[in-house]
This record gives C-alpha cells, sequence and structure tokens, in this order.
C-alpha cells in the first residue's frame, strides 16, 4: 500500500509483500577507507530504513606491520579493527548510545596476516586483490560455531531479529539513522575498505 509523503505526490513510500525480492536480497555498501594510524576509524555507514546487518569483507591497500595470535597461531603482517555501532535511544530528542565488538587489544577482526582459517576463526581471507586481498567476510552475529549471541545495543539476538523475522540468517537489527563504522587498532600502517554485507528488513518503508 503506497502513501504520500510530506503531501508531495512525486514522494511515494510503500511497504512490499514479505517475501518480495527488495528485502530477500544481500545488499552491500563500500565505507570509505580509513587513514593510516593508530584508532583511525573507517567512513559511517547509516541505516536509511530498517535494516539487518550482517557483517563486513575488508580490502587492503596499506598491509599493517602487526602480529596478532589467533587460535594460537600468531599471524603477521597484519592489523586488528573492531565495530563501532551508534544507535538513538530518545524519542523526540537526540540520546545516543554506543556499542562496540572488541578492542583495540582484543580486535572483532584481525586483517591480513598469513594464518589459514580455521573453523572459528576468520584470518587469511582469500588471496587476490590489492597489497595482501581481502579477508572476511567476519559476521557481527552467527547463528553457528561459538558466536551464537551478540550483543548489540540494549538487545542480545541469537536467532535473527526479535520476533524471528529472519530466523536462521543470523544477522542484527539496525534502526534509521543508527550508524556502524569500524576503528582500527594500534597498528601504524594499515589502510583498508570495509565492504557492509546487510539487506532491508522485510515490511521496511522503501520508497517506491
Amino acid at each position: 500500500m503506497s502513501t504520500q509523503n510530506q503531501g508531495n505526490s512525486n514522494v511515494v513510500v510503500r511497504n512490499d509483500a514479505y517475501d518480495n525480492a527488495t528485502y530477500l536480497t544481500r545488499q552491500s555498501q563500500a565505507l570509505t577507507a580509513n587513514t593510516a594510524g593508530s584508532g583511525s576509524t573507517s567512513g559511517k555507514f547509516v541505516a536509511w530504513t530498517n535494516l539487518i546487518v550482517y557483517g563486513a569483507t575488508f580490502f587492503t591497500t596499506t598491509a599493517g606491520t602487526s602480529t596478532y595470535t589467533v587460535n594460537g597461531t600468531a599471524t603477521t603482517p597484519a592489523t586488528g579493527c573492531y565495530a563501532l555501532f551508534v544507535t538513538n535511544t530518545a524519542t523526540g530528542s537526540v540520546a545516543l548510545s554506543t556499542t562496540t565488538l572488541g578492542a583495540a587489544a582484543t580486535p572483532w577482526a584481525v586483517i591480513g596476516g598469513t594464518s589459514t582459517t580455521g573453523a572459528n576463526v576468520n584470518v587469511g581471507g582469500i588471496g587476490g586483490g590489492v597489497a595482501g586481498g581481502y579477508n572476511g567476510p567476519y559476521a557481527l552475529n552467527t547463528l553457528g560455531g561459538t558466536n551464537t549471541s551478540q550483543v548489540w545495543g540494549t538487545a542480545t539476538y541469537s536467532a535473527g531479529i526479535p520476533a524471528g523475522n529472519v530466523a536462521g540468517q543470523g544477522g542484527v537489527y539496525m534502526n534509521p539513522g543508527d550508524t556502524l563504522q569500524f576503528v582500527n587498532g594500534t597498528d601504524a600502517t594499515a589502510v583498508y575498505q570495509a565492504v557492509v554485507q546487510y539487506s532491508i528488513a522485510p515490511l521496511s518503508s522503501v520508497l517506491a
């Protein structure tokens, strides 16, 4: 059913059927790369409607020079990063809440290195690309392995978004205006680009 927005007949917002391809299709967004330096950040991924975000893949342009131990194996040259999620928890005003996944010393993702990917470890990625290829995808929330629930904002999701609308697919929920970006660890040289994998949450409003 279409609705007019702000009295402008040229702007139509529509909620499609639950199984419409609009909601089933996985999409991606490449973020602006970080600059070299400890604590540098990627560009922001901004939710423009209700979204489900699944994870990210990283493309290295300048390799890090640090060594990280992953699943008992040291890997180098590499860098680590963590995810930074910001949401507004207020209604009718602004009250921002920040959640981090990982930290500088205990990164969510290790980018680069030479270790092979283990059962629950995303290291090594797939060769090719620029200056060492790419790593990932790294899941923000998965339904298998050891990471079966991921605290995200004020809720913990173990089977998709609340009410189980995407049960079996994983992913975490983003409201319109929520942001996601990635923060480099302590490595001084690494430069990389994050590509976020997401889909539109079922029954969200989209322009028609």
